[in-house]
């Protein structure tokens, strides 16, 4: 796949993003590939870039106001299939065991997964508040 990734945080004016080519991520249990047809540019994604906030692994793909394709789905995908229309957000799973996330809070999760920080942004959970089987 062809993608920007954070490759040293720093102003813009460093080019601390690369675009090039990584191999194909494969989608993990209850995950989707999407195939982004396009996607915005968030302040978070210039936060992460700019080195405002800390990388929390390295040469992350930003990301996370897209729209795509589901192209593959990893095992357990109950809700989407091959061909559907999706967006993908910020918020790319959740602990589901938090009070919060018990209550129906779970954009307060305690232990979130983050799309463009934690996970490449090319991936979209399934079902990112474990209420499915």
């Amino acid at each position: 796949m062809r993608a920007w990734w954070v490759r040293e945080p720093g102003p813009i004016e460093s080019q601390p993003l690369v675009w090039g080519e990584r191999p194909d991520p494969q989608p993990g249990r209850r995950e989707l590939l999407v195939s982004v047809r396009t996607c915005g540019v968030c302040r978070t994604d210039l936060h992460l870039a700019e080195g405002d906030l800390a990388p929390r692994r390295s040469n992350a793909v930003p990301g996370h106001e897209a729209v795509g394709i589901v192209s593959e789905t990893g095992e357990g995908c109950v809700r989407f299939r091959r061909g559907d229309r999706v967006g993908v957000a910020w918020l790319g799973g959740t602990c589901g065991s938090c009070a919060y996330c018990l209550r129906g809070d779970e954009n307060l999760c305690l232990s979130p997964t983050l799309t463009g920080w934690d996970k490449d942004g090319e991936g979209l959970r399934d079902d990112p508040f474990g209420i499915g089987p």
